[in-house]
């Protein structure tokens, strides 16, 4: 069809997706390369410790690098290509809070950004620095981790939370006007885990990091309406990151 290619994976020969031909996809070898140079202009040390393709197909794939660590955090780099619009490479810092594995995701001005799919996309990550981009994420985050901490959290706030971003509990089903217990397989409101999970935090700041544990950890990491059946992209890089995104900015305006 005039316009448009298929995208084949090289390995079985599948048809991943079908684009228009302004599509450039990037080569995984030159984005990992790219994301690991990327760290190590902020710190030498850093490192590829992971990288995984998922997807229904495969499609997608992840890379995440670690730029730095400490005894209880950790800032990564994830890379992973993004098919909105005509595609990109995206490039998203995140903090890793390493007591429980938890992932942050501050939505901070100089989180995130992106190269498109499309003209000289191998030139536009040979040329792209990141180095400033970290030293500013970090100072911004820096300044916002310190004034959620000295910023009260109740109850109050909580119940207000959870409305704002799952709406209220659907009521039981009623069969011949008895009401039936939602089935174990439906998916879960969180109003009562993190009513009884946030009850005794009195800050901001770990009141967010509670609800990132929750969202990794005991949820499906949803929004309303969104019953994505991928987990992995639904927790590491769609609803979960979103989600985690809207959390900060949430508390970051109302408590």
């Amino acid at each position: 069809m005039a316009g448009y290619r298929a995208l084949v994976r090289p390995d079985i020969r599948e048809v991943m997706s079908v684009v228009t031909t302004a599509y450039q996809e990037a080569d995984n070898v030159l984005v990992a390369e790219t994301a690991v140079g990327l760290a190590r202009q902020f710190d030498p040390r850093a490192e590829l410790v992971g990288a995984a393709g998922f997807g229904r197909t495969n499609e997608r794939t992840l890379f995440v690098v670690r730029v730095k660590a400490s005894v209880r955090r950790a800032l990564l780099l994830l890379v992973h290509n993004s098919h909105r619009g005509e595609g990109a490479v995206r490039f998203r810092l995140v903090e890793l809070d390493l007591p429980d594995g938890s992932v942050l995701a501050p939505d901070v001005p100089h989180a995130a950004l992106s190269v498109s799919h499309v003209g000289a996309v191998e030139k536009r990550l040979k040329d792209l620095h990141l180095h400033d981009q970290v030293a500013t994420y970090l100072a911004e985050t820096e300044r916002a981790w310190g004034r959620l901490g000295h910023r009260f959290w109740s109850p109050r706030h909580t119940k207000a939370l959870v409305r704002e971003l799952w709406g209220h509990p659907k009521p039981p089903v009623a069969i011949d006007g008895r009401a039936l217990e939602p089935s174990t397989s439906w998916p879960r409101h969180p109003k009562d885990h993190l009513t009884r999970s946030l009850d005794d935090v009195d800050d901001a700041a770990s009141a967010y990091r509670r609800v990132c544990r929750y969202l990794d950890h005991e949820s499906e990491a949803r929004e309303r309406g969104d019953l994505t059946k991928d987990r992995d992209e639904r927790l590491a890089l769609g609803t979960g990151m979103r989600l985690k995104e809207r959390v900060w900015d949430w508390v970051v305006e109302n408590a």
